[in-house]
């Protein structure tokens, strides 16, 4: 599925039904909290994606608030933290194999879920959507590097 109709799935009525869904039955399994569960799914989704930055710009969350969510995830060896070689002021989160069992369950009900939200849509319909959905937000992020400029 392309990043247009995953940013859609990431709010409002759809974010709700697809966190509720992937997190309901992996929550009881894990005792980790909606949260937690999000960020190991997150990590193991997009791989570059994976400094406290991008996750917190991701899940427009605070980095105090994710930044206490990762150490207590490391604790529970659910992700690793490593030091990046290029740049040490960054640190990379990684998921290890802990977080198997996770990523699994949540990738195939993420499929299904998704699946079932474009059922009936063509494939050139959701390229189009995909297409102006994308222009879109090049437009927004345009803007709103334009704003912090002159500001």
């Amino acid at each position: 599925m392309d990043n247009a109709v995953e940013s859609i799935l990431r709010e409002g009525k759809y974010k709700k039904l697809i966190e509720n869904a992937l997190v309901k039955d992996v929550r009881e399994v894990t005792g980790l909290n909606r949260i937690e569960l999000v960020i190991v799914f997150l990590l193991y989704r997009y791989k570059d994606m994976n400094t406290l930055t991008d996750i917190c710009h991701y899940l427009q969350m605070n980095k105090g608030h994710i930044s206490t969510t990762m150490d207590g995830l490391s604790k529970k060896g659910y992700i690793i933290c490593q030091r990046d070689e290029m740049d040490r002021r960054y640190i990379r989160y990684r998921i290890t194999e802990k977080s198997g069992m996770i990523v699994k369950k949540m990738d195939s009900l993420w499929k299904e879920l998704s699946g079932e939200i474009v059922k009936g849509i063509s494939k050139e319909d959701l390229e189009v959507y995909n297409k102006v959905s994308g222009q879109m937000e090049d437009n927004i992020k345009r803007m709103l590097k334009n704003r912090e400029v002159s500001e």
